[in-house]
């Protein structure tokens, strides 16, 4: 990998993510489209973007690294909501916002922003992987991350099945029942598949500076909590977690996928489960706009010191 390459496929996110944000600000995008925008990605293009990295592929992925990849997942999964509950404690975050906290800890932006940066620094091929990490995403955050939202509340929670088969997880589903397979789709399927899923990243970029520009930027600033958790998350948690993933995982191509999801910050979910669960929504926005601007340096940063 070249740094360069990663540093200004980076800034040239964090540029459209500047025009989205403009925008907003004049008025072109608002609350409204934003919602829309982000129905748009959730249920069409990020599904198309996932299928597309199989059936478009002529060169599938070896089943070892695959298996591998569903560990990773697995284990990810397994260990990030133990560290989030010490992290609280560890921060004294008051109780009624631990399971925010906890949850916006578990849970990164691995779609609207991680296969966008993955795609740029690994290509169209390594969104199939990071497809596996998002198909474990949604299984969580609508079984455990529900539970965390309504930690240390009196609110009844319940948890939808349905709810687990997002258009996400069933692309994925999907992606995986291709690559098993082996069928072919007519080019004209897939073309077409592929030249939607080739939207995801532009919209996903404008719909992040569209709704960071919704924040007041003043607030952000005087939560002084959210400093040493932002310091936590984008750079301690990933430099003490790629010493476990280099130890089991050999494959650089592999391990530097897993790395990245790792270093991505705060999945906008939090703000919309916030919202959803009568939650503290000023305390998500603020976080989630504070790890994505500081994203912007950590990851190129991280990937310099341990991936080239």
């Amino acid at each position: 990998m070249d740094i360069g390459v990663i540093i200004n496929q980076m800034v040239q996110l964090f540029l459209v993510i500047g025009v989205g944000y403009i925008l907003n600000k004049l008025d072109i995008f608002d609350t409204l489209l934003n919602k829309k925008l982000s129905t748009l990605l959730l249920s069409v293009t990020t599904p198309c973007l996932i299928l597309s990295s199989v059936i478009t592929s002529s060169d599938y992925a070896p089943m070892n690294e695959v298996v591998v990849m569903l560990l990773i997942t697995i284990a990810m999964y397994t260990l990030l909501p133990i560290f989030s509950f010490f992290l609280v404690k560890l921060l004294r975050i008051p109780k009624e916002k631990q399971g925010l906290y906890m949850f916006m800890t578990v849970f990164s932006n691995v779609g609207f922003m991680g296969f966008p940066v993955i795609e740029s620094i690994f290509g169209s091929e390594a969104i199939f992987y990071a497809a596996i990490i998002n198909m474990g995403f949604n299984l969580m955050i609508y079984s455990v991350g529900v539970l965390m939202m309504n930690y240390g509340t009196k609110r009844h929670t319940r948890i939808e099945l349905k709810s687990l088969l997002s258009p996400g997880v069933i692309a994925s589903l999907l992606a995986f029942f291709f690559y098993l397979t082996r069928i072919s789709v007519p080019s004209v399927i897939g073309d077409t598949v592929a030249l939607i899923g080739s939207i995801t990243t532009p919209i996903a970029m404008l719909l992040i500076g569209s709704t960071l520009a919704t924040i007041p930027v003043k607030e952000i600033f005087s939560d002084f909590i959210i400093y040493p958790y932002t310091f936590i998350k984008q750079i301690l948690l990933p430099v003490v977690a790629f010493p476990l993933l280099s130890y089991f995982v050999k494959d650089t191509y592999i391990l530097g996928i897993s790395f990245i999801i790792l270093a991505m910050p705060i999945a906008n979910s939090a703000v919309l489960f916030s919202i959803e669960y009568d939650g503290d929504v000023d305390t998500a926005s603020k976080s989630v706009f504070l790890t994505t601007l500081v994203s912007v340096i950590t990851i190129p940063l991280l990937v310099y010191f341990y991936l080239l």
